[in-house]
């Protein structure tokens, strides 16, 4: 194993790049490589900018975002403390790191990243969407739809913001918020099976059991899985 990793940095190094490539041309090339999901080949290339300059902030949270592609969860955490310490003025260590955490299921841990990262740079959308997401996991629906709301006013297009903020007023008994913000999901991604999921449990909330059905038959159609059960328990009596 040991000579057949060597041979792959060799032959990653005549084919990739050449020996004589700078730092910069390094991670360019990694990150393109990471643009095509080729997590583990971007790593290596990271690993030689790296070894031209250990401190290249650049390459080090890229490095960590290649990681979270592959699994290396722990690695990944270590990283980007790594990129944190050479520069804990920029957003991007702190919330990759949160995300990493969260893959970890460390939800206090990606908290306080999203609180570093959204005091950075407070008009990241993706922010908010994520410490949203950890919010409405623990019920804590109205710091959510604070979040969610922020995050529209960032974004008012964005499907995934419509369809968290509308699974969290619907939570909190708001069928006709939920209705009206999950119809906007689903007219910015006119296949969003979840929107479709949730959309058909907010009319049943709102007594309107016929728009209901169809909508859980729309996410059942297109393979969302806990449509089926909801048809089950709603739609068949």
């Amino acid at each position: 194993m040991r000579g057949l990793f060597g041979i792959l940095i060799l032959v990653s190094c005549s084919v990739f790049y050449s020996c004589s490539s700078t730092e910069e041309e390094l991670v360019e090339r990694g990150r393109n490589l990471m643009a095509e999901s080729n997590y583990e080949q971007a790593i290596r290339v990271l690993n030689k900018a790296l070894g031209k300059n250990p401190k290249n902030y650049v390459a080090l949270n890229a490095k960590g975002v290649a990681l979270l592609g592959v699994g290396r969860l722990e690695e990944s955490v270590s990283v980007f403390n790594d990129a944190i310490e050479v520069d804990s003025t920029d957003y991007r260590a702190y919330f990759n790191r949160g995300n990493t955490k969260r893959t970890l299921e460390d939800d206090q841990g990606a908290m306080q990243d999203y609180d570093r990262a959204s005091d950075i740079q407070p008009n990241v959308v993706d922010i908010y969407i994520n410490r949203g997401a950890i919010l409405f996991k623990y019920e804590e629906y109205d710091r959510a739809l604070f979040d969610f709301e922020f995050a529209l006013r960032l974004d008012e297009s964005n499907a995934l913001v419509y369809l968290n903020k509308g699974k969290t007023e619907l939570r909190i008994n708001n069928p006709e918020d939920a209705i009206f913000d999950l119809k906007k999901a689903i007219e910015y991604k006119s296949d969003y099976a979840e929107a479709y999921y949730w959309l058909g449990l907010a009319e049943i909330a709102d007594n309107n059991k016929a728009e209901g059905c169809s909508y859980l038959q729309s996410a059942q159609s297109l393979n969302y899985e806990e449509a089926a059960q909801a048809i089950s328990q709603n739609c068949l009596q």
